[in-house]
């Protein structure tokens, strides 16, 4: 499954050590450690760090000099964001050295398989849940200690349960999008409603469909079947979805299977419509791109992306409180807002620019057709093979 950016990239190597000097400068630093010394007992508060409660912030200690954690991110912008955006402050606030690894879920879960929980090469995951419903069986992942996370009240519930497994807490919820249907204003006069607009006839030989290995069209596909008041574990609803999805044959102009495959066919004009993401959409639209975005009525499918730490890690404690970091509304709002993407925390204030565009929160992600990856998960292939050969 592969999941919004999929370009590898290198990690950030670790800053190298420097020689230890004594002297005059040791004496300096020793009467420097005197005056704080008696600057506690006055009273007075040197911290530079934040505290965990009315500051928002993460609580960093700033005692985490020589520690280092490994930490994944997709790769593109969003892994440029995530850096100034969780990265800088944790290690300017807590001294903690971040190693941070660009890629995407296939990568990280093959490689987390090769190390089977001993050793792992990565400390903290970003993951979808269909990575987790595979990681988590393979006891690749650690369930979580929620009494360790800060912010973790402040969190939405429905995307802590979906970031999680059978009741299980794994994940902190990072952000969420909506999978719904994006167009090109320019050609599309009057806005798509619902899911099954997209076999309107206007739009055939104009169609953008994602494979089923590519989230956006297995949400597209899970909210199909759910349209039609059926459920991806029930195998006749799965076949009504598939004689459905047929009526596309001869309509679609391009089987785009990763984001920036999307975002060309739909620039280029190749395609008009396409079951996407609204954080994409919206950025795209901000770019100046006739770009527009639709919230289908029957219900926008949620694409979750959560942090998980690694079975085996030897820096547990580091990553909880990286983990505290990527909880915090004052570093979720920057990323958010950047992406596109409604946070996990749902105490942020978003700006109006957002608020307009952007739907979130607890009464909208109920609504959600969220893909049920128990039953999606072991008929994967299956379900792909079918696609084939509908549109091959």
């Amino acid at each position: 499954m592969q999941h919004d950016e999929s370009s590898p990239n290198g990690g950030t190597p670790a800053a190298s050590g420097r020689p230890r000097r004594f002297g005059r400068r040791a004496r300096v630093l020793a009467v420097a450690a005197a005056i704080l010394l008696l600057l506690g007992a006055c009273g007075v508060d040197t911290a530079k760090t934040g505290d965990s409660g009315g500051s928002g912030k993460g609580g960093g200690s700033g005692s985490g000099q020589g520690q280092e954690i490994t930490v994944t991110a997709f790769a593109g912008q969003w892994g440029d964001l995530f850096r100034s955006s969780f990265v800088q402050p944790f290690e300017r606030e807590t001294g903690i050295k971040v190693n941070l690894v660009f890629g995407a879920n296939a990568e990280w879960l093959t490689k987390l398989r090769a190390a089977n929980g001993k050793n792992p090469p990565f400390d903290v995951i970003a993951f979808t849940p269909d990575a987790v419903r595979q990681a988590v069986p393979a006891k690749l992942l650690q369930p979580l200690d929620t009494a360790k996370l800060e912010h973790w009240k402040q969190l939405d519930p429905t995307l802590t349960e979906h970031a999680g497994v059978d009741g299980t807490p794994y994940g902190v919820p990072l952000t969420t999008g909506s999978t719904g249907l994006m167009y090109r204003t320019d050609k599309i006069k009057t806005p798509p409603k619902d899911w099954r607009d997209i076999f309107d006839k206007q739009y055939c030989g104009h169609v953008a469909l994602p494979p089923l290995t590519y989230n956006p069209g297995l949400e597209f596909f899970s909210a199909l079947v759910r349209s039609q008041g059926g459920t991806l574990s029930n195998p006749k609803d799965v076949d009504k979805g598939f004689q459905t999805l047929a009526k596309l044959k001869g309509c679609v102009s391009s089987y785009p299977a990763n984001a920036g495959n999307v975002q060309t066919v739909m620039e280029n004009g190749d395609a008009w419509i396409v079951p996407f993401w609204d954080g994409r959409a919206f950025a795209m639209e901000q770019a100046g791109s006739p770009i527009g975005f639709t919230y289908p009525t029957s219900g926008p499918v949620g694409a979750l992306t959560s942090y998980y730490i690694a079975s085996g890690s030897k820096h547990t404690d580091a990553a909880y409180e990286f983990l505290n970091y990527v909880s915090t509304a004052q570093y979720q709002k920057k990323f958010g807002e950047g992406t596109w993407y409604a946070a996990g925390n749902d105490t942020i204030k978003y700006s109006a620019a957002f608020e307009d565009r952007i739907k979130h929160g607890e009464t909208v992600y109920k609504k959600f057709t969220w893909v049920d990856y128990n039953a999606a998960t072991p008929k994967l292939d299956e379900w792909q093979q079918r696609w084939n050969q509908i549109f091959s």
